[in-house]
């Protein structure tokens, strides 16, 4: 209640500013409301959304304002999570409140902003604030930071606060210092960075965590954990003509983390970590190419220990595995892992001839650290093949067709337990095709057909999609995904007979305002946006959602 009436002082001190200065207002609205539909054939069942609740919605309503002549911003938003699955896909919870709020204020080559802050350092490999709506991730710092810029060639910031959890915030405080610059030397430029993370916890979450310690290690394996955590990183981008490459080293000091024993437990541990991540992009006429390389070792970085899955992060591992968004190749991702990883991929576009290109993809990712003795068969963690062929005969027509292989490490990345045997792998197959062909009167429709091999997982697939709209206004679409020959002896005990996973959708687009009505019924499983993953179990439903901007 605290923070609804402060930023309603907020707004209305503003007021009086408004209607002397060149100002200006936007905001937007956006809401997810799901009708949950129990279906005990799919495990769309047993949980309270489809036993008792049966409808949840979530809700962002934001409103900012600017005005440039006095280089003057500030925003708010309220947000509601009503019987929502977002935060949690099990369990239902329901909370309201402010969301978000800001002001920032430029002096000539300073700016001041107080209030929730998204920000990040480098890639974000030791500190990134930022949302993930889909995933119900929102860790904004709530704070201040101080910005300093120096002729478009050096950029400094620092900034102190806590973190963000939903309507409340972490106690340990978190405090940072970033410099960038932009040189030029010949031919060559040079995108230099440096950047310093503390955490400095708070007594409460002291004392939980030595608990912890006390409760789960012997004493031959306790320790005394630091209040403090320091974390660092070095990073630069050179550019000389069609060549840039970026690279970033880290470290952060020795902290309480939980890890992955030689027994393949998780306990805590007390270790510094260390990263290093680089990509490079060549890029020429009918051709392009980008390689990545990833090394991670006891890089966890929370607010505190006590702190688990996606809860109190305070910075992001971008992912070496490319994110596929064609419905069955996007089924086995490799996202970030903190503990060991040592990655590598590239993607190659090749265009011979101004109507046909190619795209070559392939990621490797493994440990570098545990011995074969201590975790026979789960060295390897994923490996990804493929190849795709655009085609383009004439402007309204265009054809793609493509093939992927992947090995995906169930147990490494859905935590099924270190004793599975290795043959539960996950070794996946999946041609697919699709075809956009555009009409005359603004019409257009795009067919999907993609088929997928998995003996390991759930057996066999087919999919099918077919999309047709009428811009800028109706879009109409159904798909079936079809397991129609299951493997009767899946790790998870489901999905053991034929289902078909319907879907059908349909949304119209007005200006900037957009209503979407979806009946779907959802395979369990992971899923993932922008590199973050988690488990959902199945869905069976249907999804509304209207967004508008203004």
């Amino acid at each position: 209640m605290r923070k609804i009436i402060s930023a309603l002082f907020l707004i209305a001190a503003l007021v009086p500013i408004c209607i002397f200065g060149q100002s200006s207002f936007s905001g937007s609205f956006q809401s997810n409301t799901n009708f949950f539909v129990r279906d005990s054939s799919i495990g769309a069942a047993g949980y309270p959304q489809y036993d008792n609740l049966k409808i949840g919605s979530d809700i962002w309503f934001n409103l900012n304002y600017s005005n440039a002549e006095l280089g003057l911003e500030a925003g708010v938003r309220f947000d509601a999570f009503l019987n929502s699955i977002l935060r949690n896909p099990t369990t239902p919870s329901t909370s309201a409140g402010l969301g978000n709020f800001y002001i920032k204020k430029k002096f000539k080559d300073f700016t001041i902003t107080g209030g929730y802050i998204y920000d990040q350092i480098g890639r974000g490999m030791i500190y990134r604030a930022y949302e993930e709506r889909t995933l119900g991730i929102d860790n904004a710092l709530l704070g201040g930071k101080v910005e300093y810029d120096y002729d478009q060639k050096i950029h400094l910031k620092i900034f102190s606060g806590v973190q963000k959890n939903v309507f409340s915030v972490y106690k340990p405080i978190i405090s940072g210092f970033n410099a960038d610059a932009n040189l030029r030397v010949g031919k060559a430029t040079f995108q230099p960075g440096v950047g310093i993370v503390n955490r400095s916890m708070d007594q409460a979450s002291m004392n939980t965590l030595l608990n912890a310690i006390y409760a789960t290690l012997d004493s031959n394996h306790r320790f005394v954990p630091k209040y403090n955590m320091y974390a660092f990183a070095f990073y630069n981008t050179l550019t000389v003509g069609p060549l840039s490459w970026y690279i970033e080293g880290d470290y952060k000091t020795r902290d309480a983390i939980y890890g992955l024993d030689s027994t393949g437990n998780s306990v805590l541990m007390n270790k510094t970590g260390n990263a290093i991540y680089s990509s490079l992009n060549i890029s020429k006429k009918g051709l392009g190419a980008i390689f990545f390389f990833k090394r991670v070792e006891n890089f966890t970085m929370r607010t505190s220990a006590n702190e688990t899955g996606i809860q109190g992060l305070l910075n992001f591992e971008p992912p070496v595995a490319r994110q596929n968004s064609l419905r069955m190749p996007s089924r086995y991702f490799a996202p970030s892992l903190e503990q060991h990883e040592l990655a590598f991929g590239t993607e190659v576009t090749w265009t011979p001839v101004k109507k046909l290109s190619f795209l070559f993809n392939g990621s490797y990712i493994r440990d570098f650290l545990f011995q074969k003795a201590i975790m026979p068969g789960h060295q390897n963690f994923f490996a990804e093949g493929s190849v795709e062929a655009h085609y383009k005969p004439i402007r309204e027509l265009e054809v793609e067709l493509g093939f992927q292989y992947v090995l995906y490490n169930r147990p490494i990345y859905q935590g099924d337990g270190l004793n599975i045997p290795a043959e539960y792998k996950v070794n996946a197959y999946t041609p697919f095709f699709e075809i956009t062909h555009k009409l005359p009167k603004k019409m257009s429709y795009r067919i999907e057909l993609q088929y997928q091999y998995v003996p390991s997982d759930f057996g066999q697939w087919m999919y099918g999609l077919f999309e047709f709209n009428i811009a800028p206004h109706f879009s109409l679409a159904a798909s079936d995904m079809w397991n129609f020959k299951p493997n009767t002896n899946n790790v998870d005990g489901i999905y053991q007979v034929q289902h078909h996973f319907y879907s059908i959708f349909a949304s119209y687009t007005h200006g900037a305002n957009r209503i979407s009505l979806n009946y779907v019924k959802q395979v369990a499983g992971i899923v993932c946006t922008g590199g973050v993953c988690r488990y959902e179990p199945a869905f069976s439903g249907v999804k509304l959602s209207i967004t508008s901007t203004f």
